[in-house]
Order: C-alpha cells, then sequence, then structure tokens
C-alpha cells in the first residue's frame, strides 16, 4: 500500500497545524507558519524528553559526575554542577578547565569520564519502562521525516534509554557528544556538527526544515540562533520547580514529549494507515 495514501488530506492538515499553532504558539502568524518548509529531519533529546522519570535518571548522572570529578580530578562537593550550569555539560567545563585530557597521562581521558558517569547502577534498563504511548506517536510520524536522537550524553547512554523505552527501532541514529566534537548544545557548533551527520545544509529552507525538541531553554535558544524550528518539552525547572519558558525562541512548549501529535499534526500520518 503507498504510504503517502495514509497521510492526513492536506487541506485537513493544514487546519488541524492552524488550529494548534493558535493554541500553543499565539506570537507566530500563521501566514508565517504556513509559508514554512515541511519538517524533513526530527531532532529529539533523550534525558527528560523522551521519558520524564521526575529527574531520578538525571540525578543519578549528576551524583556520578560529582564522584568522579571529587575522586579524579580533585573538585569539592558542588563543583561538577557548577561547571554543567556554566558550560552546558560538566564535561566541557572540565576539558575547559584542563582536568580532563586526551591520553597524555597527567590527566584522565575524556573516554574514561564518559564510561565511567554513564556506568550507573541500577542501570537505566532497570528503572526505565516501556512506553507503548511515546511508540506509537514515533511510529505514526509521516515516514519521510528522519528522525535522530540528539544527545548531550554519550551514545551508549542513550542506546540504553531507548532500548529500556521500547523504542530503539524508531529513530535513523544517535547523535551524541562524540559526534558534535564534545561541543555542547549551549554551542550552535554542536548544531552544525548534528547537521553534518545527516546530510542538511546551511541553507535557511534546509535549517527550517529541522525541528528540534529539548528540555533545555538554553539549547532551544540555540536552536533558534542556529535557524531550526524547536519545541520546548517540560515547563517544570528541576532546580526550583517553577514554571520556565522559552518565550519566542520555541514555536511550541508542552509538558510531555507525547504531546507533539497535538501542537504539530502535520508531522503525522493518520492512524488508520499506522501498520
Amino acid at each position: 500500500m503507498n504510504l503517502l495514501s495514509f497521510s492526513l488530506d492536506s487541506s485537513a492538515r493544514e487546519h488541524a497545524a492552524d488550529e494548534a499553532l493558535g493554541r500553543t504558539c499565539p506570537h507566530l502568524s500563521l501566514e508565517d507558519y504556513r509559508l514554512r518548509p515541511p519538517v524533513e529531519v526530527a531532532f529529539f533529546d533523550c534525558d527528560d524528553c523522551l521519558y520524564f522519570d521526575d529527574w531520578a535518571v538525571a540525578n543519578q548522572i549528576t551524583r556520578s559526575i560529582e564522584e568522579w570529578c571529587i575522586e579524579h580530578a580533585g573538585l569539592g562537593p558542588g563543583d561538577a554542577y557548577g561547571l554543567y550550569k556554566e558550560h552546558g555539560t560538566a564535561l566541557r567545563g572540565l576539558m575547559e578547565t584542563g582536568l580532563v585530557g586526551d591520553g597524555d597521562g597527567s590527566t584522565p581521558t575524556v573516554e574514561r569520564f564518559l564510561h565511567d558517569v554513564h556506568d550507573l547502577d541500577p542501570p537505566v534498563t532497570d528503572t526505565l519502562r516501556p512506553d507503548a504511548e511515546l511508540r506509537d506517536m514515533l511510529r505514526d510520524m509521516d515516514p519521510r521525516i528522519r528522525k535522530y536522537v540528539f544527545t548531550a550524553s554519550a551514545r551508549e547512554h542513550a542506546e540504553r534509554c531507548l532500548e529500556a523505552l521500547g523504542i530503539s527501532d524508531q529513530f535513523v541514529d544517535i547523535i551524541d557528544t562524540r559526534s558534535c566534537g564534545l561541543h555542547t548544545k549551549h554551542s550552535p557548533e554542536a548544531f552544525r556538527r548534528a547537521m553534518e551527520c545527516v546530510g542538511v545544509n546551511s541553507q535557511e529552507d534546509d535549517l527550517l526544515s529541522c525541528v528540534f525538541l529539548d528540555d533545555s531553554v538554553k539549547n532551544i535558544r540555540t536552536a533558534k540562533r542556529v535557524g531550526w524550528r524547536s519545541v520546548l518539552v517540560g515547563r517544570k525547572g528541576r532546580d526550583d520547580g517553577e514554571v520556565v519558558t522559552a518565550g519566542g525562541d520555541a514555536e511550541h512548549e508542552v509538558d510531555r514529549v507525547h504531546q507533539l501529535r497535538e501542537i504539530m499534526p502535520e508531522l503525522f500520518v493518520a492512524k488508520e494507515g499506522r501498520s
């Protein structure tokens, strides 16, 4: 059966998108929204975006990084989180301050850091559970849209998360911190590296064909600077529990990634066409 036959009628898709935009993104005009090229690539952050567990895994990783930095980098309590807040990831902060290196023997290596801090106990495969609703949402997206995980963590951690959630087969690939040359998503360079990985050039229409979903306001703002469309996922601050917003830097803001169908129905095929 022709996959295109599963698509919503174009006028119905446009009407649904208009309604969603009016509800969730009133700062954009319908005319501007309609003139944008269709989405061809969707980049999903992993932790606290594809799943949300009240930051249980995030807190595990934070503790793991804290312990590693105290033991191997000589930092004090709280210093690792300070590096994360300032540099986007603790690893980037460790690199900037010369506390991890390239294997010359004077400092621990980047690879050792990435392996050690993501070797969680218990592992995420024990703590996360399959998410049928999420799987259905991803499976219902237009098959012409290429889906990638775009994470600041290591590939092996993202692989374990996808396995635990039961969605490993829903993505073309994982773009991790190594893929981005260890640049964080606070930096436009990480987005340029991600585009190189998937074959997107820097022309305006190609940039606007990318949609980015992430829980970090700073990452959303960088995506806007680069020229991508974006969705802020999660509107509750980790540090204070207050409502967070990206303002006009995000086209949409949602509480859960599962709401993507509601806010961007043009990315999906009709349910009856799902196989």
